[in-house]
C-alpha cells in the first residue's frame, strides 16, 4: 500500500501539487525543460497509467521525465509532462497508440493541449496568421477554443489528424511556446473543477451519461444540479436527423461540433423513447447486456458516421456501447442497433441526440417531434 500512495503522490494528486505547479511552466523553462499539459479522458488516463501503474512507471524510467495524472471523479484528467522539449515529443509519440486504442480510431488521433491563455493568443497570431502557418506546415487540424477551462487561465488547443501530423504539430507548438514567457496570472486547470455544462465551450469531454430519473428533471452527474431543459421530453430517436450539413465544418472544429451540448431534456420517459423498459434509471438489471433499436432517415446516415467513421466512433468510445448502423438497402429509414448495459445505451442515445441538435435540419426535426408529442398528450 505504501508504494501505491507514493505513486499516487507522483501522479500529482497530493495536496500541494497545485501550489507546486502553479508556475510550473516557468520553473520547467528555468531548468532547461518544458511543461506540457494534456487533457485526456479518464478512460485514456487509465491506459496511459497501465495496470498497477506499470506503463507510467515505464515512461518515467525510459524517458527520465516527470509524468503525472492526478485522479479525479470526472470524465477528464490532466496529464502533465516535464522534461526536455525533445523528450516531450518522444513521450507524446509513445502514448498516442494508447489514446487511439481508447478512441477506436485506427487512422487518426486527437489530442487536447492545455495552454495558458496568453500562449493561446500567440498560437493564433494576428488575424489568425500563426495558426494558419502551423496548419500548413504540419497538415494537422488545429483548433484553439476561445473559452478558458473552468476556474483557470488555460485554454485548449486541439490537434487532430494522422499520428505523424499530430506529433509534428506538438513539436512545432513546443518550439514556439518555449520562447514565449507567460503573461498575466497563472491558474492551471484541474479536472476537480470540471463543469459538464461548460465542457462543449472549452473543448472538454462530455459526461458519459446523464443521471436523471424517468420522470424528474435532468440532473448533472457531477454538479448535482438541474441542467438546461428543452422544456419537453426529447423525441424518440426515430429520425435522428441532420447531424451536420454544410455548416458543421467538423474537419475544422474538432470536438466542439460534436460536444456542443448538453442541452438537457429528460432522458427518461415512455418506453417508445428507447424501445422499451429496463433502459433507464430505476429499472432492474442495470448491469445486464441489453439491445435496443432506433431509426434515422437513410439520407442522414452519413452524417452520423462522420468522416472516416470518426463521429460514430467517438460515440462508441464515450458511451461504451456497441453501435451498428445497418445499410439503407434502398429503404427510407436506417436502423441503429445499440447494445450494452442500460447506462451505456442511455449514454449512446444521449450522445446521438446531441449530434442531432447540431444542425438546422436536426433542430427542425426535433421541434416537429416535440410538437407532435405535445398535441398527442393534450
Amino acid at each position: 500500500m505504501k508504494r501505491e500512495h507514493t505513486d499516487d503522490d507522483r501522479y500529482g494528486s497530493s495536496r500541494n501539487s497545485k501550489r507546486q505547479r502553479a508556475d510550473g511552466f516557468s520553473e520547467a523553462l528555468a531548468q532547461g525543460k518544458f511543461e506540457l499539459r494534456i487533457l485526456v479522458s479518464s478512460k485514456c488516463a487509465g491506459a496511459i497509467i497501465g495496470k498497477g501503474g506499470e506503463n507510467i512507471k515505464r515512461l518515467r524510467n525510459q524517458f527520465e521525465g516527470q509524468i503525472s495524472v492526478p485522479d479525479s471523479n470526472s470524465p477528464e484528467r490532466v496529464l502533465t509532462l516535464v522534461c526536455p522539449p525533445s523528450v516531450i515529443v518522444r513521450i507524446v509519440e509513445d502514448i498516442l497508440p494508447r489514446i487511439e486504442d481508447t478512441q477506436n480510431e485506427k487512422d487518426k488521433c486527437t489530442i487536447r493541449l492545455l495552454v495558458h491563455q496568453s500562449h493561446a493568443g500567440a498560437l493564433i497570431g494576428r488575424q489568425g496568421g500563426k495558426i494558419k502557418e502551423l496548419r500548413d506546415r504540419t497538415n494537422a487540424r488545429i483548433k484553439v477554443f476561445q473559452q478558458c477551462c473552468p476556474q483557470s487561465t488555460d485554454r485548449i488547443c486541439m490537434l487532430s489528424g494522422d499520428d505523424r501530423n499530430v506529433i509534428d504539430a506538438v513539436e512545432h507548438i513546443v518550439e514556439e511556446l518555449k520562447q514565449i514567457p507567460i503573461k498575466g496570472p497563472v491558474n492551471p486547470y484541474t479536472s476537480f473543477n470540471y463543469d459538464p455544462a461548460m465542457a462543449p465551450d472549452y473543448g472538454g469531454f462530455s459526461p458519459a451519461y446523464p443521471t436523471s430519473g424517468r420522470g424528474g428533471p435532468p440532473i448533472s452527474p457531477f454538479s448535482g444540479g438541474p441542467r438546461r431543459s428543452l422544456g419537453a421530453p426529447l423525441p424518440p430517436m426515430r429520425g435522428g436527423g441532420g447531424l451536420g450539413g454544410p455548416d458543421m465544418r467538423y474537419d475544422r472544429g474538432i470536438g466542439r461540433d460534436y460536444d456542443s451540448g448538453p442541452y438537457g431534456g429528460p432522458m427518461g420517459g415512455p418506453p417508445q423513447y428507447g424501445g422499451g423498459g429496463g433502459l433507464y434509471g430505476g429499472y432492474p438489471g442495470q448491469n445486464s447486456i441489453q439491445t435496443t433499436q432506433v431509426t434515422i432517415p437513410s439520407d442522414l446516415g452519413g452524417t452520423i458516421i462522420g468522416r472516416g467513421g470518426d463521429r460514430i466512433n467517438r460515440i462508441r468510445d464515450e458511451s461504451g456501447a456497441q453501435i451498428q448502423l445497418e445499410p439503407s438497402s434502398g429503404q427510407e429509414e436506417r436502423v441503429i442497433t445499440i447494445t450494452g448495459t442500460q447506462t451505456q445505451i442511455h449514454a449512446a442515445q444521449y450522445l446521438l441526440q446531441q449530434c442531432v441538435r447540431q444542425s438546422a435540419a436536426g433542430r427542425k426535426y426535433i421541434e416537429q417531434q416535440q410538437a407532435g408529442h405535445h398535441s398527442h398528450h393534450r
